[in-house]
């Protein structure tokens, strides 16, 4: 990491961070260097604008409800610092930790994630405006919003299994039970 970098992260913040998360130290090394790279300011942490310069998330159709989610979830003040962003980071690893009392990139945790992605006012729900929120921002204007609204009402009826006419996060995951979501909500850190 450099000089620069360990002024920033000590050793045995370094440390820490590597047995909590299940990075390796090149890992950890390799997120904070890009991290370094999102920071054009050098100021120490990520804004909303830091994040919208990565091509992958500027090009999402939920790209915006995705640095919501970041900012307002893992964030502090609309800004994320990287101890933030590698916690963050680490629920998107490949496999299982070894530490049950850090697991990060559990199942449960990553459709936890996926779940707030939908469930913005955090009350453990997706409500219909809720998903209509998120299928209007996937589709954009292809398809007329009666249309948007006729499957926002289908799928909740289809979900929803206590009558409340939203979708528990028990309902969600029973939904995503025979997919392999935190495969697919895992990416290759860089030894």
């Amino acid at each position: 990491m450099g000089s620069n970098a360990s002024i920033m992260l000590q050793q045995e913040d370094l440390q820490n961070i590597c047995q909590q998360t299940g990075f390796t130290v090149k890992q950890v090394q390799r997120l904070y260097s890009r991290f370094k790279t999102l920071d054009k300011r050098d100021c120490g942490y990520l804004t909303r604008e830091d994040l919208l310069c990565i091509p992958e998330v500027n090009i999402n159709p939920l790209g915006e409800r995705l640095i919501d989610v970041i900012m307002e979830d893992y964030g502090e003040n609309n800004k994320i610092n990287f101890k933030q962003f590698i916690f963050l980071l680490a629920k998107f690893r490949h496999g299982k930790m070894k530490s049950s009392a850090t697991d990060f990139d559990s199942r449960e945790s990553k459709l936890k994630f996926l779940f707030d992605m939908y469930d913005r006012n955090h009350d453990m729900k997706i409500d219909r405006t809720e998903l209509l929120a998120v299928l209007k921002m996937m589709v954009g204007d292809n398809i007329h919003d009666d249309q948007i609204a006729m499957i926002a009402d289908h799928t909740i009826g289809e979900l929803d299994k206590n009558g409340d006419k939203s979708i528990t996060f028990e309902e969600f995951c029973k939904t995503l039970e025979r997919t392999e979501a935190e495969n697919k909500m895992s990416m290759n850190f860089l030894s």
